[in-house]
């Protein structure tokens, strides 16, 4: 979930005024959710979003498995913005719903009060203290083997996301689908019945006042159209749709050290703000730290290896011929009019000002050709595979161009290019 950290390290962060608390009333309230005394709180974090507290609990035969698992330790986590409670209940209801129907490794949630006036001084969740590392801080200095390893594992969590189905997109909530939650919606929208549907909300003109954006809005959506109207039959585009944990990144995945030193262990997938129920084709990707970006020439060989045996497990993981189809197809079918549309208009609110540059760059990109599907790596040749799941030789695909940097374009020159 949103800052919070399984890790015993603090968060970095511009930190804003505290929240007033009553701590005693916080470790009451533990005591009796979780059946086991609370002796202790301490501040683990404190972000822009979140205060994060470590709660330590005396041993007790009571209390549930997962918090003796922990050393009778839990998380307090308390929310900053408590204008938006569907959030933070959609995220408790994925949470709940993947524990509950997959064996992805997440937190247990102990309990959850949302309402801004309780007597504690902010909406909190009490959930389990995961075990581990962030995968982020261990990848550099992993062997190419346990790297392997530990991608055999996340292609192990992509399956079974892939394995739950929906007939609709948008955000889970306690009762099914709801709306759809995005940092870019004022207001959560949906849930929608179609791609189509899902990928227009993003680029509505009467969503926005410039007429120069209204306009190019229309452009994108005539795009958008177009594409789906030669595409959209696609299975990895049609319904059912799966589950989509919107961070799916190095600091959301924890992993221990194995104790008979086989290597690392999946143990805890986290931050399910903004997951969403959506298309395939967004949820089978490559980790953005197996992806080149044109400074780092001197890991395109190891990522290659990486990224093929990424797919291999990923196909090994699915269950049927149809499931294996259907992900082969999408890698080998990756465009920019998807991956483009994802970046340029959902992935943060924008000003007015720089979706008028997303929207250029996209329209002009589709127009003459020049965007792909991943443009950290500027020479980047897409592999495709096999309908077994092997790599194809280099020389089945086409160069890519030269396309030009964003910043050449007007947009924000740190926005990141590796995805």
């Amino acid at each position: 979930m949103s800052s919070y950290s399984s890790a015993d390290e603090a968060y970095d962060s511009d930190e804003p005024p505290e929240l007033e608390l009553d701590l005693g009333k916080l470790m009451n309230r533990a005591s009796a959710i979780l059946k086991a005394k609370c002796t202790a709180a301490k501040k683990l974090t404190r972000g822009a979003s979140h205060e994060i507290f470590t709660l330590q609990f005396q041993k007790a035969a009571t209390a549930p498995e997962s918090l003796a698992q922990a050393g009778f330790c839990c998380i307090a986590r308390f929310t900053r913005d408590s204008s938006n409670p569907a959030k933070s209940l959609s995220e408790i209801a994925t949470t709940r719903y993947l524990k509950r129907f997959t064996e992805i490794p997440v937190p247990e949630i102990y309990y959850h009060d949302l309402d801004p006036d309780n007597d504690i001084g902010a909406p909190v969740v009490l959930m389990e203290k995961m075990p581990g590392r962030h995968l982020h801080k261990l990848w550099e200095n992993l062997s190419l083997e346990d790297k392997k390893s530990a991608l055999s594992q996340i292609a192990s969590v992509i399956a079974q996301l892939a394995s739950l189905k929906f007939d609709q997109i948008g955000s889970l909530d306690e009762h099914g689908i709801g709306p759809l939650i995005s940092p870019c919606f004022e207001h959560p929208k949906g849930p929608f019945q179609s791609i189509g549907e899902y990928l227009l909300s993003f680029v509505s003109a009467e969503s926005v006042e410039s007429p120069e954006l209204k306009d190019l809005f229309h452009q994108t959506q005539e795009e958008i159209e177009r594409f789906l109207a030669l595409n959209g039959h696609a299975a990895y585009l049609q319904p059912p749709f799966c589950l989509i944990h919107a961070d799916f990144d190095g600091q959301n995945l924890l992993f221990l050290e194995s104790p008979d030193g086989s290597g690392l262990r999946l143990a805890g997938l986290i931050d399910f703000e903004y997951a969403y129920t959506g298309p395939l084709d967004f949820l089978y990707e490559y980790p953005i730290f197996i992806q080149d970006v044109s400074w780092s020439k001197e890991i395109y060989t190891e990522n290659a290896v990486l990224r093929a045996h990424f797919v291999r497990a990923i196909y090994e993981a699915l269950p049927t011929s149809d499931a294996r189809s259907t992900f082969i197809a999408s890698m080998n079918e990756k465009s920019f009019a998807m991956s483009g549309f994802r970046e340029s208009f959902m992935a943060i609110k924008c000003s007015e000002e720089t979706l008028i540059g997303s929207a250029t760059f996209y329209i002009q990109s589709l127009q003459d050709g020049t965007g792909f599907a991943y443009s950290g790596r500027l020479d980047y040749t897409p592999e495709r595979y096999t309908e077994n799941g092997d790599l194809l030789p280099s020389d089945t695909t086409v160069k890519r161009e030269t396309q030009p940097f964003l910043g050449e374009l007007g947009m924000d020159g740190d926005q990141d290019l590796s995805k």
